[in-house]
């Protein structure tokens, strides 16, 4: 039966799905003061938060729909929103995997490591068919159970679970674990490995929840890696 049912975009083109990163804030007066000095920065008091703009420095930054696609009169769109709970610590909410990783890049070269570091994020694995369905631009009601001083306890019960399951011969069962986590938290290691691993970590629960909204409401990482895995091998056959 044909339907008009589509994913919820953004306005860069990307797949709506909601990203918070996690910044350890060590001078928050020295933060106040680079965004002041960014054109592409804006703070709106009316929200209590920092607005991130498609313009500025920003403007040149890739996305599906370029700066110049975008009708002028809906210019300049927020891309992101920065919050401040603590002293010690800021969110930037952003409504893609594009967005969050063009972020961190961006924010890693226009402000000092000594200022803010980008430690923690956190995923909302659910695509949304309409505006009726958008969280808004603060994300405080997804992420309300996230705690960043638990998440490493977290993962080091993963991984210590992962050990005993191989330890025990359980490595079929591991293998196909069908688990699925609407929210996920996990460390960035943005400064020790980079971009990539942290890229292709966001793009495989985007299309875990692409697929999910599809119609396979069973679709986890596990089925991602395996189709993955597959495709790669043909890849390689042909």
């Amino acid at each position: 039966m044909a339907t008009d049912r589509q994913i919820f975009k953004t306005m860069t083109g990307d797949i709506f799905l909601p990203i918070r990163l996690y910044y350890s804030l060590h001078s928050k007066s020295g933060l106040q003061a680079r965004f002041t000095n960014l054109r592409c920065m804006n703070y709106d008091r009316a929200g209590d938060r920092w607005v991130w703009l498609y313009d500025g420095e920003a403007k040149n930054l890739k996305f599906s729909t370029s700066y110049s696609s975008i009708p002028p009169h809906q210019r300049p769109i927020v891309l992101g929103s920065f919050y401040s709970r603590a002293n010690d610590q800021i969110y930037l909410d952003v409504g893609s995997v594009e967005r969050a990783v063009r972020a961190i890049e961006f924010f890693d070269k226009h402000v000092k490591r000594m200022v803010a570091e980008v430690e923690y994020v956190a995923v909302y694995n659910k695509v949304c068919s309409s505006i009726e369905e958008h969280p808004g631009s603060c994300f405080d009601n997804l992420f309300s159970e996230i705690h960043t001083e638990d998440i490493d306890l977290a993962l080091e019960k993963k991984l210590a679970d992962a050990r005993t399951a191989i330890k025990e011969g359980r490595i079929v069962e591991m293998m196909n674990d069908k688990s699925f986590e609407l929210i996920e938290a996990f460390p960035t290691h943005y400064y020790e490995d980079g971009i990539h691993n942290l890229e292709s970590s966001l793009i495989a629960r985007e299309a875990v929840a692409v697929a999910r909204w599809s119609g396979k409401a069973d679709y986890c990482l596990t089925d991602f890696i395996k189709d993955t895995t597959k495709k790669m091998s043909l890849d390689e056959m042909n």
